[in-house]
């Protein structure tokens, strides 16, 4: 089963790719920007099922929190000594607050277009910094798991 969630991970991140690489091209919207964000939030989602189930097949954990934000936090508590996992849950958890914020478009339909919330700008070149993060983080994840 946990393969199963590790591809899905991996399924997410190549549809990230996608939307970066040709639809941001040609479709300059915030909407775009928000749908790769929930992508990568949902990359990290399957990532941290994949590994709860790994931590039940090996007895580590007697349930799997059905709760995305639950599964990050109580990974934080697995890996406690590991800096780059709290890094990781840090990177998850700006994801999830951009993602949920109030925000508005600047230049949509531009080459600048970028989504703006209260707390942070995102624009395409910062959206392409955060889909390389994310796909550091999830080798990461994949080879401490192993």
């Amino acid at each position: 089963m946990h393969d199963e969630d590790e591809d899905k991970a991996l399924g997410e991140l190549k549809r990230v790719d996608h939307l970066i690489y040709v639809t941001l091209k040609y479709t300059r919207t915030v909407d775009v920007i928000r749908t790769v964000i929930e992508k990568l939030i949902s990359t990290f989602n399957n990532q941290s099922e994949s590994m709860f189930t790994t931590f039940l097949d090996d007895k580590k954990v007697s349930y799997i929190p059905t709760v995305p934000l639950v599964r990050m936090k109580d990974l934080e508590k697995h890996y406690k000594k590991d800096k780059q996992v709290k890094n990781i849950i840090d990177f998850y958890m700006l994801l999830k607050r951009i993602y949920n914020a109030e925000y508005k478009a600047k230049e949509e339909y531009r080459k600048n277009v970028t989504l703006v919330t209260r707390d942070n700008e995102v624009n395409i070149e910062l959206l392409k910094t955060y889909y390389e993060l994310t796909q550091e983080y999830i080798s990461y994840l994949n080879n401490i798991n192993k």
